[in-house]
This record gives C-alpha cells, structure tokens and sequence, in this order.
C-alpha cells in the first residue's frame, strides 16, 4: 500500500484511472480520477501564474472547491479554510485577519462582500520558508470547545500520510462509495470524508447541503459514512440509512448507546476515530467491533497516559506549528515535538486507548473537591428535560447555567437541581442555577464551547 508524500504524486496515479472520483448532483453526475487531476493541473498553474502567496477558501462540497483546495496546495500557495456555515460577519473578520491574496468562494454575493474586507498584505508570512517546487501549507482552524480556535498549519505530506493510517486501521476499496457530508474545513471532514476516499481508490459522493441531508444516503447510496454524532443520530432515529451502508465512521465527540445500539442491530459496523487538527486527524481507530470504544494507535502513533490522566502523544502526522494572526504574524512550531491532547484517557492491557473526558472539563473547588462537569451535565439533562446545560465555577463554586430557558421555569429548576444536591457531598453540591433564553454556544458537531459560558456576561445569539 502506498503512502503518498504530496499531493502531486496523488495526480500521477489519477492521471492513470478512469473510474469515478467524486458523484455529485440530481440527477448523479460523476468526474474520473483522471479528469479531476487534470482540472486540478490547470487550476495550479492558473494559480502558479498569479503568483499567489496565501489564498482563503470557503469551503463547500462543490467540485470547483475541491480543485481549488489541492491545486492552491501544488501550486505552492498557502491555503487558510473557512467553513461556508459561518456567518458573514464573521467571514468577513477572517478574511482581514489572514490577509489572502485572493479569495474562493461559490456564493457570489458572499464573494464579493469578502472581496470588499480583504485588506492589502501589509506582511511577509511568518510561515517557513518554502523550497522551489514544495507544496503550500493548509491551515485549518481548530473547533475550540475549552478555548478560542487556534489555526494549525498542516502539509499535504501529514495530512496524506494519516490517510494512509487510516486505510492501515479500516480500509475502503475501489467498490465503496463514501458519502462526504462532513465540513473540509475541518480536519476530520477533509481527511476522512475527502482524502483518504481519493487516496485509496473509492468514489466520494458530495453530499448535497443540509437541506438534503436526510436524502443523501438513499441518493447516493453510500457503503460508507464518516461523520460526527448529531448527524448519524438524526439519520438513525429518521430510519435514513440506506441498505448499502457496511460501514459508519464517528468522530469529533462519542455516540450515544442509543445510536450505538441501533446500529449494530442492523448489522452495520461501527468504528470510532480518535484525532486532533494537530495531529491531521487520526491517532486512534476501534479495531475489535464487539468493543467500538477501544481505540488502537495508528501506525506509528506513540500515546501516553501522563500522572494526571492528560493523553499526550507522538505522530508522523504532527502540525508544523500554529499561526497566529495579529499586527504582525507569528509562528510557534511544533514538528517533532510529543503534543499534549487535554484529554483524559486509559489504556487498557493491550494498549487499546479509552477516552473518559476532557481535562478542562474538570472542576477544581478550592477544598481540592474534583468535579467531572459531564457527569453532573448528564445526570441533570433528562431531569431538567434539556441538555442545554453547562457546569461552570462562580466565586469558586459550581453553578448551572441552563440556555434556550425562559426565568419562569426558575423555581422549578431549582427544586430539581435541590434533589439532585441531596444525592451528592455537601462539598460538591451545585450552588446556583442561571437560566438564559439564548442556547449555549456549541461547536457545528453539538460539542460545548465550554469557554464561551460565562455566566457573568450575556452569550452571544450566533454558535460563532
């Protein structure tokens, strides 16, 4: 099996192959491997010729896209994702933050509102210096669920050889067809709902926007489904699967038992990935289907338990570094360097890695009391009849702030947060209860941005 180094040895072998390489459209249309490498060929030197330095893309799941994200890459050009889910407000602040050269965007209006905040290049790139001939970075944007998004920097070399660990732990074939309707902005998306289909021969089905999520698996038929818990649980309870699919793969945040259950019964397999945008995405991947939650390392991957329970890790698939955005550009590298996850785990005896939390999840109370905010959160939420919920440190003390609630249901939320109280230490007991009409910001897979909940200060109307 190969593992490919660059995006450009990818081409040399689509440059060979006339099966189908992306399925796209209603009625389904489909482009070969050789056209796409072809159209992605004349893309970079159009790019080569403009002499791009750094371009933003907003990604979509439109052909154009895909081609405009790996030629930018061989063209040598850096390339900064945006998701298209954004609001534009936000784009817009990117687009002034990263100060591209140039912008790529389907939505033409969107395109043009950019276009007017894009500022000149005031700045050299504080990135490495690259050789004549060497691919551009790609820079993706972390989720930021326990602090604010960091942009890491990735090869096309780290981001292609944890394809390759990928295909070592769960292989898809010439046959499979892999439905993508996961963001490319994001390194589980591009990763394992794009490359590591293209890397190794399937077909990738584009899936059409959330207006036809529910549609996609019965449109396109799919034997294969990456994708985050909120999206294959909506599919399951909906009775969306189609017949075809062997094969789920879930990342970003556990799956329900619920979920888990309804799955297996089917007859489906059921793999569980463990990555970090600093890591390219995958460090471990379940392997015993009876036990889906046990996660084997990747080839090559080096994990560790510290004394405190934090994962840390080694991987060929390591970030260069991270980019910081400011008056003036910094870089802070990282290659090489055993990377700290902030999550909590075990390893069990035969080195299979189980995830229990995150480190900031944990509350520290000033008596040296510990509280695993998840347990709290999840023992309230059927009580309450929401999860909207997040545990956080007032004046050293925990309380509830509870979102999407109006103040009239503040007594009553109250008496159960009272009950829940008598079952735990006197030291452990949460201490308040604050209701907001506004949901608690979350991450676009559901997950708590557990650093945005600030119960002193009013949380903003949009998941930005």
């Amino acid at each position: 099996m190969l593992i490919y180094r660059s995006f450009s040895e990818l081409l040399a072998d689509w440059s060979r192959s006339s099966a189908p390489a992306l399925l796209f459209g209603d009625p389904i249309s489909s482009i070969s491997y050789s056209e796409l490498a072809g159209l992605i060929r004349q893309e970079a030197e159009k790019i080569r010729n403009e002499k791009a330095v750094r371009r933003l893309i907003v990604t979509d799941h439109e052909v154009r896209t895909i081609v405009a994200i790996i030629a930018c890459a061989i063209a040598g050009c850096d390339t900064v994702l945006a998701d298209e889910s954004l609001s534009d407000r936000t784009l817009a602040a990117v687009t002034k933050a990263v100060c591209p050269d140039s912008i790529h965007c389907s939505d033409r209006d969107l395109y043009e509102y950019l276009c007017e905040n894009l500022p000149a290049r005031q700045h050299v790139s504080a990135l490495p210096h690259k050789k004549p001939g060497e691919e551009g970075f790609l820079i993706f944007f972390t989720s930021g669920t326990t602090s604010p998004s960091k942009a890491v920097v990735l090869t096309p070399e780290s981001l292609l050889r944890c394809t390759y660990s990928g295909q070592c732990m769960l292989a898809c074939h010439p046959d499979d067809i892999l439905l993508s309707v996961l963001p490319f902005s994001h390194v589980f998306g591009f990763v394992c709902g794009l490359l590591w289909g293209l890397a190794y021969g399937a077909a990738v089905a584009l899936g059409r926007g959330s207006k036809y999520l529910l549609a996609d698996c019965e449109h396109f038929r799919p034997t294969i489904l990456p994708a985050v818990p909120s999206i294959i649980n909506v599919l399951v309870q909906r009775g969306c699967l189609n017949r075809e699919l062997s094969t789920v793969l879930i990342g970003a945040a556990p799956l329900t038992t619920e979920t888990m259950l309804a799955l297996g019964s089917s007859g489906r397999k059921i793999y569980i990935g463990y990555g970090l945008t600093e890591t390219s995405s995958g460090l471990a991947i379940t392997q015993k289907l009876s036990e889906p939650n046990e996660l084997y390392p990747c080839p090559d991957v080096d994990i560790c338990i510290e004394a405190d329970g934090e994962i840390s890790v080694t991987t060929p698939c390591m970030m260069e570094g991270y980019l910081t955005f400011a008056a003036k550009e910094s870089f802070t590298p990282a290659r090489g360097a055993r990377f700290y996850t902030g999550d909590l785990g075990f390893l069990t005896r035969d080195s299979a890695l189980v995830l229990t939390g995150r480190k900031k999840d944990l509350l520290i109370l000033p008596d040296g009391t510990k509280i695993f905010c998840p347990d709290y959160e999840n023992a309230l939420a059927p009580m309450i009849g929401t999860d909207d919920i997040a545990l956080v440190l007032r004046d050293h003390k925990p309380v509830l702030i509870v979102g999407g609630m109006s103040s009239d249901y503040y007594q009553q939320i109250v008496n159960i947060v009272e009950d829940f109280n008598s079952m735990q230490p006197h030291s452990a007991r949460v201490y308040d209860v604050i209701l907001q009409e506004a949901p608690l910001p979350r991450t676009q897979a559901g997950k708590l941005r557990r650093w945005q909940v600030d119960p002193e200060q009013p949380l903003p109307s949009d998941n930005e």
